[in-house]
């Protein structure tokens, strides 16, 4: 008759930690009464993490979810068990966030279980392969904040280039403000200059001139995202888009010289006599 074969039994270990993000730990009777997490056997049929909450329950009382994987991790006839065992431990990071008080370790723990900074359990006598557990979930505690660090980073850079963007932008669009601003007072003076044509003389060729040389500026302008800014005689006065040059009272009585906007923003109010 042939010896049975013996193969390494998986275990599920459960990392418990609290929302101080401390770490519960108890000293284990099978262990050497060593400081170890909690987990066991996983059942036929039984899916990984149903066992690691199950377990969990089991020995602590305690109802958790898990929050993360660790990882697999191996004992080879630890000396710190107390049978020549081969267990391959599948880890997780469990999450509680109830009454520290309720915790209830099982036939498995002595009665003495305390709840650590993740640095001073690493500090407490451990057994072997819940030491490397803490160790490797120190790391990647680590490695969150330089991954946050590095997001951060990221995302300062990413706004960076957002603002750099957006002064490129505004410095396009109201680069040219200079240079409108001098073409305004051109414009008013042929508006002046046509309100003052006899009827009889609009249809002058020289006139007609005039307009047409007017009508480009006023392409030039408009080209130039430069908009008139509406506005007439029993308007309300607005002082965001209106200059009161005479008058008094709350309503436009008469426009003096057109306003202008270059993509929103005022170039040049609008100058009114109030009544």
């Amino acid at each position: 008759m042939s010896e049975e074969k013996k193969y390494p039994e998986p275990i599920v270990g459960a990392l418990i930690v609290n929302n101080e993000g401390k770490i519960l730990l108890a000293k284990g009777k099978k262990w050497g009464g060593k400081y170890t997490c909690f987990g066991g056997h996983v059942e036929m049929g039984e899916s990984l993490k149903k066992a690691v909450v199950r377990e969990a329950k089991e020995e602590t009382s305690l109802d958790v979810e898990i929050i993360g994987e660790m990882g697999f991790n191996e004992s080879i006839f630890e000396k710190d068990f107390h049978k020549k065992k081969h267990f391959v431990f599948i880890d997780f990071v469990c999450k509680y966030d109830g009454d520290e008080a309720l915790v209830e370790t099982n036939e498995e723990f002595e009665k003495e279980f305390k709840w650590f900074n993740p640095d001073d359990a690493l500090k407490q006598d451990l057994a072997n392969g819940t030491k490397h557990l803490l160790e490797k979930y120190i790391q990647s505690l680590k490695g969150e904040g330089y991954l946050d660090s590095w997001k951060r980073c990221q995302a300062d850079f990413e706004n960076y280039k957002k603002g750099q963007a957006k002064r490129q932008e505004d410095f396009r669009k109201f680069a040219k403000m200079d240079v409108i601003e001098q073409i305004l007072p051109v414009v008013d003076n042929f508006e002046a200059s046509l309100a003052h044509v006899p009827e009889e003389k609009k249809e002058n060729g020289w006139v007609e001139g005039i307009v047409y040389i007017k009508k480009q500026l006023e392409d030039v302008l408009r080209n130039n995202d430069i908009e008139e800014i509406s506005v007439k005689a029993g308007d309300d006065f607005d002082p965001g888009i209106h200059e009161a040059m005479a008058g008094k009272g709350e309503k436009v009585k008469k426009v003096l010289q057109k306003g202008y906007r270059l993509n929103g923003r005022i170039v040049r109010a609008a100058r009114v006599e109030v009544e």
